[in-house]
């Protein structure tokens, strides 16, 4: 008789770019100096050189940090989404981000979109996204696990596809679904 063996559980990654856009890029003279020393705590040491990739654990308190320390008085989904825009910004400044910003451009909104969940893969090693086209300038982003913080989905999709040449971007989460969200996108070219 053959046992069959369930897969192991595959460990949720963020890759260094990710974070290297983000902290060293994006909030490199940003942050508190309690900030800092809390990211390091959660396993982020950033005065080192820095992990292949990180987990998602460290990678979301590291988040929470970064939210409650740069936006403090904005409420929390506000905050998150500005994150979700920051990452983006500073990911265009590392290699892949470059590359990827170049592609953007060339694809424009909608076809950057249809790519979205290649950009997210890049990043990490979980976070996965479907896309229902509504119309050439409105969609409807699935994604898997959004960190209990849709906001910060918004705030991603919203700079990528500023980067692609949209105007006009309006996001709205329709439904939060598990660990994931769905997100309505409108834009204009």
């Amino acid at each position: 008789m053959r046992v069959e063996r369930s897969p192991a559980p595959q460990r949720r990654l963020v890759f260094e770019h990710t974070i290297e856009g983000l902290f060293r890029f994006s909030l490199r003279n940003r942050l508190s100096a309690p900030a800092w020393q809390a990211l390091r705590e959660v396993g982020l040491d950033l005065s080192k050189p820095l992990l292949p990739a990180y987990t998602h654990e460290t990678w979301r308190r590291a988040l929470e940090l970064t939210v409650v320390d740069l936006y403090p008085a904005l409420p929390r989904a506000e905050g998150w989404r500005n994150l979700g825009r920051e990452v983006v910004n500073g990911m265009v400044h590392t290699l892949m981000g470059r590359a990827m910003v170049g592609v953007a451009r060339l694809l424009g909104p909608l076809r950057s979109l249809r790519r979205f969940n290649n950009t997210l893969r890049s990043a990490d090693n979980y976070v996965e996204s479907r896309l229902t086209e509504l119309s050439p300038t409105s969609c409807e982003v699935w994604l898997n696990e959004v960190m209990d913080q849709p906001s910060y989905y918004q705030g991603v999709i919203e700079a990528c596809l500023t980067l692609a040449g949209a105007r006009d971007i309006q996001t709205r989460v329709v439904a939060c679904e598990g660990r994931g969200a769905v997100i309505h996108v409108e834009w204009e070219e």
